[in-house]
């Protein structure tokens, strides 16, 4: 497990399913003061279809983003990730970054990597008092 109570940088990790999710948990962490990356949104393959290039080089990217977090917060409504997701969770588990889950994983390889579970309503209290701790 990861020393999770100095995070000021903070990656949002969602299935495209869970975008809107996303963007009021990204919003409300970046009123609070963190430093937060997203998904480029615009990218919803909800919406649009993604090439294999496209979806190379976001995950590049992204991965890039976590690498310049202090931790990740999984959106995983219902517990479902999907795969995108779970990669992401193992490159932060490898690279030694904080993993919170909004709610427990489906996958129990998920869980086992997780720091916490909070509920999206519940995360923005929750990393003010840790930090306090």
């Amino acid at each position: 497990m990861t020393d999770i109570g100095s995070v000021k940088a903070i990656t949002v990790c969602s299935s495209s399913k869970f975008y809107s999710t996303a963007r009021v948990v990204a919003k409300d962490l970046a009123e609070r003061g963190y430093k937060i990356y997203t998904p480029r949104f615009e990218y919803s393959e909800e919406v649009v279809a993604v090439s294999a290039e496209e979806k190379m080089m976001l995950t590049k990217e992204f991965l890039n983003k976590i690498h310049c977090s202090d931790a990740i917060y999984v959106i995983d409504e219902g517990g479902y990730t999907g795969r995108s997701v779970c990669i992401e969770v193992g490159y932060a588990f490898g690279s030694k970054r904080g993993i919170i889950l909004s709610e427990p994983a489906t996958e129990d390889a998920i869980t086992a990597l997780a720091d916490a579970v909070v509920p999206v309503d519940q995360i923005g209290q929750w990393l003010a008092q840790i930090s306090r701790d």
